[in-house]
């Protein structure tokens, strides 16, 4: 589980929509063109990365509201959860109740 910086923006070449994940110092090119992309341009948005996690506390995620349970479950489902997110994972993790590899 890790915090991930995603770029979203349009090339100034190709004119294609990207989102990307930046790298701290290296450069991020277009998908499609390959034309070096301005980061100051982008819309930047922090999300975090799971990885291979699964539940294993059922009781303790449904201790959790359930708009936080939907939440983390489709956090889960899809690899990736919104930043605001994050403190809950690790409780869920450090409790016992998710377990990521």
């Amino acid at each position: 589980m890790e915090l991930a910086t995603l770029l979203r923006g349009v090339c100034s070449r190709c004119g294609r929509p990207f989102l990307l994940e930046a790298s701290p110092g290296l450069s991020v090119f277009c998908p499609s063109c390959g034309h070096p992309i301005d980061e100051a341009r982008c819309e930047r948005t922090s999300v975090v990365k799971l990885g291979d996690c699964e539940v294993r506390d059922w009781d303790r995620l449904a201790a959790l509201s359930p708009t936080t349970q939907q939440m983390v479950l489709q956090a889960l489902e899809s690899g990736r959860a919104p930043r605001e997110l994050y403190p809950v994972l690790l409780k869920l993790r450090e409790v016992g109740a998710l377990i990521c590899t």
